[in-house]
């Protein structure tokens, strides 16, 4: 039977770290006043002054949560052996849409949250996901 071994001396470090970084600008940039600060904080309950304080420990996560999401990406990409960019789009839907927007999706429905809440959060890491793979599949 064949094994599945991810070599992680042959990570390229700097593109993970590179990619966790973009991923989360991409996040200050999509729930920035330009795209979709207003109807997410609408659909939150959120005012200005609540954002004022606090979120240094959210952001904290957020970064790291992010370089374990580009790490992951890296072991894919790594262990298939992927080369082509197009192939950024397979694992954002299998990842991205499946996986992570699939759990979202159950978890809105018996939480009653606003779809709409969903598909802001949902499309987001998606997008993230797909961004994060092109770079660490061209900079192998």
């Amino acid at each position: 039977m064949d094994q599945c071994i991810i070599n992680f001396g042959g990570f390229n470090w700097l593109s993970v770290f590179v990619a966790a970084i973009i991923g989360f600008a991409l996040g200050a940039f999509w729930y920035s006043p330009l795209l979709f600060s207003k109807p997410w904080m609408d659909l939150q309950n959120l005012k200005e002054e609540d954002l004022k304080t606090g979120w240094g420990k959210a952001m904290i996560v957020t970064f790291i949560t992010t370089l374990l999401t580009a790490f992951v990406l890296e072991a894919v990409i790594a262990t298939w052996h992927l080369t082509f960019w197009g192939h950024a789009f397979p694992i954002s839907i299998m990842f991205g849409l499946f996986l992570y927007a699939g759990n979202q999706l159950s978890d809105f429905m018996y939480s009653r949250r606003p779809m709409k809440l969903f598909w802001i959060t949902s499309m987001y890491r998606f997008v993230m996901i797909l961004i994060m793979s092109i770079i660490l599949i061209l900079w192998q």
